[in-house]
């Protein structure tokens, strides 16, 4: 019976509408996929995220496989592609910006590529070493997480 269940305030609260609800939402996918549009195409959230909040929301499983639902082919998508060597690599100066305004006495410049803290516990120490001198290399800035540097 709806009104004695705690699981889903809709049914309690709208039994019919709840159930219809329920079912619309069920012939939603094939619905979108014979007349309206993609999983990504909502604004401001997509159905993936809103999915995505749904599942965590009810402490389900959020995990999914890796790739992507965007048209990658597209004139106007925007990928990075890794190179070993690159033909043409880009200046370091061209990949900073000045933080500081004109009123500032010590503006500096800062890279738009750093390495973001993690856990480096989970990783060896010559793993650790590489990113450092990486970092060093590229002359960017390197979180070192949960402590301090680690060698």
């Amino acid at each position: 019976m709806d009104l004695m269940q705690s699981h889903h305030a809709i049914l309690r609260n709208y039994p019919l509408i709840g159930h219809l609800r329920f079912f619309f939402e069920f012939i939603r996918p094939e619905i979108r996929q014979y007349f309206l549009e993609s999983d990504n195409e909502e604004i401001p959230f997509s159905r993936a995220q809103r999915a995505l909040v749904y599942q965590r929301a009810k402490g389900a499983s959020d995990k999914r496989p890796f790739g992507t639902l965007v048209d990658v082919y597209k004139p106007s998508a925007e990928i990075l592609l890794q190179r070993g060597n690159p033909i043409n690599p880009p200046s370091v100066e061209s990949l900073r910006v000045r933080v500081g305004g004109a009123q500032c006495t010590q503006p500096y410049f800062i890279s738009l590529f750093n390495i973001s803290a993690m856990s480096f516990g989970a990783l060896s120490a010559n793993a650790i070493m590489a990113l450092n001198r990486g970092a060093q290399k590229g002359g960017f800035a390197h979180d070192t997480g949960e402590g301090s540097v680690s060698v």
